[in-house]
């Protein structure tokens, strides 16, 4: 088999995340190595909760895209299992310390959008736990892809925000972008899950999830 076949759409799909992320850690992020930084006035009084929230972050979106390796979950089983815990880990720490985070600095608005995320995520990520503890695996990946997909938001909101036609819009684009990035991401997401339902392939009876 050449190396052009063995790129597929999820390895393009999540390359174009990781770029994302690194997008994301230099246009955003950077301030945390800039002690001078003038955004630390505003988050000064959140100076505590940035490490826990950041570390978890980094590591749910790091782990969470390997969660969806076929070829891991087939030869390091129990490595994929590991890592699956410290994702649902990162999860319930960062979700937390963000909606905490956001009840001191964030407007009122903004706070119930994190609240609604976290918990969301939150949630999800707890129904992926609950569903391979009881050896449903084919619903375990449906809300892995869901609890990643709500995840991502993060990414998606902050890289629409870098754009100037929009983040000049101040705090209306804001609440737009975000809440626009987390309705499109659970369509997207259902449709990822659903899309083989949709458009059959004639003499392929496996189910969408299926291994790769």
């Amino acid at each position: 088999m050449s190396r052009v076949t063995l790129l597929r759409p999820k390895h393009l799909l999540f390359g174009a995340f990781g770029l994302m992320a690194l997008f994301v850690l230099w246009n955003n992020e950077r301030f945390l190595i800039d002690a001078s930084a003038d955004v630390w006035v505003r988050y000064d009084p959140i100076r505590l909760h940035l490490l826990p929230h950041g570390v978890g972050g980094v590591l749910a979106l790091a782990i969470g895209a390997t969660q969806f390796s076929s070829r891991l979950r087939r030869k390091h089983l129990r490595v994929h299992r590991f890592l699956g815990k410290v994702y649902i880990i990162s999860n319930f720490v960062l979700a937390p310390v963000a909606i905490l985070m956001a009840l001191k600095i964030s407007p009122w608005f903004m706070t119930v959008f994190t609240i609604v995320q976290g918990a969301t995520l939150m949630v999800f990520t707890a129904a992926a736990y609950w569903s391979i503890r009881h050896k449903n695996v084919a619903q375990h990946r449906e809300w892995m892809v869901r609890s990643y997909a709500v995840l991502l938001v993060f990414l998606e909101g902050r890289v629409l925000m870098a754009i100037p036609a929009i983040g000049q819009q101040g705090m209306d684009s804001v609440v737009l972008v975000n809440w626009a990035c987390f309705a499109v991401s659970l369509v997207v997401a259902e449709f990822v899950l659903r899309w083989r339902d949709l458009f059959p392939v004639r003499g392929n009876p496996m189910p969408a999830l299926r291994e790769e």
